[in-house]
């Protein structure tokens, strides 16, 4: 009796320690610096958190740091403690028609939006992609242990590519072949 009582104790204590299958996120995905994090992390709210959810059109870089065990929002309240950066890049993509260097002016006329394109960028050892809105804007939001808004950013576009420094980045004005995809 005792070892028939002793048998269906260990089945029932094998069947609640088994392990659970994880529920997908909702968020959508995140970039964030290859390899830092394993658990579903919500950047919408660490971004709201940290007051950088602005407006697409306010072109540039805005970055700030946090703890990541005070921050919650899928990072541990108690393991891993760290400094964290979220950096906002807000920038606009235009091209023009013209190749070479020219004498005059660009006015809005003169170019074109790149709207509604799949841009690929990587920022340092962290990568993702966008998609531009109907006037050329787009956001690149990254999650990093380090400062990003130094680091060089390539943007991406079919086979064409370009690099300039995350906080120099705004208007961009490209050459003909981004014109042409």
């Amino acid at each position: 009796m005792n070892l028939l009582l002793l048998a269906a104790l260990l089945a029932l204590t094998a069947c609640t320690t088994s392990p659970t299958k994880p529920t997908p996120s909702k968020t959508p995905p995140m970039a964030t610096e290859i390899g830092q994090e394993s658990s579903p992390i919500d950047p919408v709210a660490i971004q709201r958190a940290l007051h950088l959810d602005r407006n697409v059109e306010q072109l540039g870089v805005e970055e700030k740091s946090f703890n990541s065990c005070e921050m919650g929002y899928g990072y541990s309240r108690n393991k891993d403690c760290r400094t964290m950066y979220m950096t906002v890049l807000n920038v606009r993509l235009l091209c023009r028609d013209t190749e070479g260097t020219i004498s005059t002016v660009l006015t809005e006329s003169d170019v074109t939006p790149i709207a509604g394109q799949t841009i690929r960028w990587s920022l340092k050892n962290i990568q993702g992609e966008y998609q531009t809105d109907g006037l050329g804007y787009g956001q690149i939001v990254a999650l990093s242990p380090r400062s990003q808004k130094r680091e060089r950013v390539r943007l991406s576009y079919k086979n064409e590519f370009l690099y300039m420094r995350a906080n120099e980045i705004t208007k961009v004005i490209t050459p003909r072949p981004w014109c042409s995809m």
